[in-house]
């Protein structure tokens, strides 16, 4: 009999302690991170803009050029002249990657990474450069590029034409003097 009270007692402790290990998971998702912010700038390669226009308000008048200014995304559109006579204009659209999903216990997703666009205005346009070839765009012809660079995602589209064939209305944000 005593060998029998001592197993129940045994068996009734151990259930205790093993119902006392019981892991409840919180049900609640927290929130999304949030996302990255993202940056515009204008700078050129080789030969400097006669003058620059966009509709980013968040793009200051006599921009400083190469360097990046915070913006909202959106698609905005832009002229920059190579000379009094012949521009380029187009569109360019800027994205924000999104913050990770949120975790178990209400934790926070992680933050998206900020977006950086520089737009190059040279007189032939906006290029990709791989390996030795350039390739750019003949009077009248449009230039689409819709890529991933690293961890940003571009639109740009632009045409090249006069101020013959498509006078601008616009004035200059920047101005080379």
């Amino acid at each position: 009999m005593k060998s029998l009270f001592k197993i129940a007692s045994v068996a009734l402790v151990a259930s205790t302690l093993f119902t006392s290990c019981i892991y409840v998971v919180d049900p609640v998702q927290g929130p999304d991170g949030r996302p990255g912010d993202a940056y515009f700038g204008v700078d050129y390669d080789y030969a400097l803009p006669y003058s620059y226009w966009d509709n980013n308000a968040s793009i200051p008048n006599n921009p400083v050029l190469g360097s990046f200014y915070p913006t909202n995304t959106g698609v905005y559109e832009f002229e920059y002249f190579i000379n009094p006579y012949e521009y380029w204009y187009g569109t360019y659209r800027l994205f924000r990657n999104a913050g990770g999903p949120g975790g178990a216990n209400g934790q926070a997703g992680y933050p998206g990474l900020d977006t950086y666009l520089m737009l190059i205005c040279n007189p032939d346009g906006f290029y990709e450069e791989r390996g030795n070839n350039k390739r750019t765009a003949e009077m009248g012809e449009t230039i689409v590029i819709e890529e991933m660079v690293g961890d940003n995602r571009i639109r740009i589209e632009m045409t090249k034409t006069t101020t013959e064939i498509r006078p601008s209305t616009h004035e200059p944000k920047y101005l080379n003097n």
